[in-house]
């Protein structure tokens, strides 16, 4: 952030001439972020309804499938290739209104196990992050896609402020591909695949800032200060890959907030004309 100011500021500018109480109640002011369910706002906006099917691909426990089903009256088949999650979430289907609505698929985005042109939307949350081939991914996608049909991406990338060092921690942490906090690499994939780019939006931290307004995540500064000042402790205690993904998931988030990472929301079309 200092690269941005002309020069440094003084010790008399630094401690007179404004007023810290008001600067703290500004702060403390919400900027009515919006909270990361309104990613839908964003399916409805495409039309989704009855009669329409829609996939969730790497829906982890098919949360995000019922919420559509719920919300929209569509079908929805959350293929994962984790089988816990498959395991967790036939209960959470079973227990759901709109449970029978909900399919759930053991498979990945590299190898959908759907026939061609199954699908109106696909539908990616954050976990393309993980994927090694994101050209042969995003075809597959357009694969499953119905001829006009949609997927909404959200995601994370880098910004200038991540440095090199830190992205390789980051993703050596959260089993991440570094080449996918890329946004160049990014759309030349998308271009590749034959889908189009519809829309663009770019969130920065609004979701996690949401989340922590409403007190819906964890403290994560303060999960990253015990951490790192337990960490024999809590390593003893939790093991190594529990303790490194509870420290990269959360210096996860501080990077959204702090402008690290930036969160975008893609729409893409299977545009065959």
């Amino acid at each position: 952030m200092q690269d941005e100011w002309s020069k440094p500021v003084t010790v008399d500018e630094m401690y007179g001439g404004w007023d810290y109480e008001t600067a703290v109640a500004t702060l403390d002011r919400s900027l009515s972020p919006r909270p990361t369910e309104s990613i839908f706002d964003e399916v409805g906006r495409l039309g989704v309804g009855p009669g329409d099917t829609v996939l969730d691909i790497g829906g982890r426990d098919g949360r995000h499938a019922l919420l559509m089903a719920e919300r929209f009256g569509c079908r929805a088949v959350s293929v994962d290739p984790v089988a816990e999650n498959i395991s967790s979430g036939r209960e959470l289907v079973a227990g759901h209104e709109c449970g029978h609505l909900v399919e759930l698929r053991t498979g990945s985005i590299e190898q959908i196990p759907a026939e061609d042109g199954s699908f109106q939307l696909v539908f990616s949350r954050d976990m393309l992050g993980h994927i090694e081939d994101l050209a042969l991914a995003l075809n597959e996608c357009r694969r499953v896609l119905t001829p006009g049909g949609f997927m909404v991406i959200f995601e994370l990338f880098a910004t200038a402020l991540l440095h090199p060092e830190e992205q390789r921690s980051l993703c050596a942490d959260t089993a991440t591909v570094p080449e996918r906090f890329s946004v160049s690499n990014f759309e030349a994939a998308v271009a590749a695949s034959g889908l189009t780019v519809e829309s663009l939006e770019i969130l920065g931290s609004e979701y996690v800032e949401a989340s922590q307004e409403s007190g819906t995540a964890p403290n994560y500064l303060l999960q990253i200060s015990r951490l790192r000042r337990a960490k024999e402790s809590l390593l003893e205690e939790l093991g190594e890959v529990p303790y490194r993904a509870m420290y990269g998931n959360a210096l996860w988030s501080i990077y959204r907030m702090i402008g690290k990472l930036e969160s975008r929301i893609y729409v893409l079309r299977r545009d065959d004309t």
